[in-house]
């Protein structure tokens, strides 16, 4: 039989959190494993030998488990040597025990093969698992900024003058995007050349919009703060559902119609949809930057 134990303490020191619950896990995935491997070796086991293998690993786990609850007491000093004084007889060194009476093992090799098959197996799988612990978990803040953007999209309602060429564009749609920027989280960044806007986010991501560029914007450069923040009170507004405010006088607004490639009328434009998403996430004095 394999000697387990090596194997399953280094995978329980590696887990991180290392709680009841997680060792458990780890466990019951060793254990499927192992009876998993055991059923395809070739050529077949006996059910003794499996039962076998199984209690090893048993055995294994529960003492890994008593050492992690309480750790083992630390061993006894060695005794010293004591020199024979005059007229002690030194005593003689105690004798390895003799086998020569015992019978022979029998081991045909293919016993061996399937035991150093099994310790690798079982390498992989507690390394993995090891591995999976240490995972980092910024994908998952990554997947609910997703989830929160895909659920937007469904309940928001759709632009009136919106066309089935804007809906088949999915790049233009508002979405969360890989962007790498030294600005910190929160900026909101303008690239007039591409017409996007980028909020940046953590984990090297930024949710992006599709804009337009008026006239009143053309010489727009550099960096500034969102200053004021206002609902137009008509609904057919030319500055659409919602207006930002930069210094001097500066606008991100919204739009009712679709936004077009190119130029477009007013300053820096976004659909009405977007634009709410967008005014209701920014707070006032967000740091607003410009490139050309």
């Amino acid at each position: 039989m394999a000697d387990y134990y090596p194997l399953i303490a280094r995978a329980v020191g590696s887990l991180n959190p290392n709680t009841p619950e997680q060792r458990r896990a780890l466990y019951d995935r060793a254990r499927r494993t192992l009876v998993d491997q055991l059923r395809i070796k070739d050529p077949t086991l006996t059910q003794t030998d499996v039962k076998a293998e199984s209690a090893a690993l048993d055995a294994a786990i529960q003492r890994v488990e008593r050492d992690f609850v309480r750790p083992a007491t630390p061993p006894p000093p060695p005794r010293p040597r004591q020199r024979p004084g005059p007229g002690r007889a030194q005593t003689a060194p105690e004798e390895p025990p003799a086998y020569g009476d015992l019978p022979p093992l029998a081991d045909t090799g293919q016993r061996w093969r399937f035991l150093i098959g099994a310790g690798v197996a079982m390498l992989l799988i507690i390394g993995g698992v090891a591995a999976y612990s240490y995972l980092p978990r910024n994908l998952s803040a990554v997947r609910s900024d997703m989830h929160t953007m895909a659920s937007a999209q469904r309940s928001a309602p759709v632009a009136a003058a919106e066309t089935p060429e804007d809906k088949s564009n999915y790049v233009r749609m508002r979405q969360l995007v890989y962007y790498r920027t030294n600005q910190p989280v929160g900026t909101l960044v303008v690239d007039k050349n591409q017409t996007f806007l980028y909020v940046v986010r953590p984990n090297v991501s930024a949710l992006r919009y599709n804009i337009g560029v008026g006239p009143e914007c053309t010489t727009l450069s550099g960096m500034y703060h969102v200053v004021r923040k206002e609902e137009p009170k008509q609904s057919g507004d030319a500055l659409g559902a919602r207006v930002l405010y930069l210094d001097k006088d500066y606008r991100i607004h919204g739009s009712s119609a679709a936004i077009p490639p190119g130029k477009v009328a007013g300053c820096i434009r976004l659909v009405d949809e977007d634009v709410i998403y967008l005014y209701d996430r920014t707070p006032l004095e967000s740091r607003v930057v410009v490139a050309n």
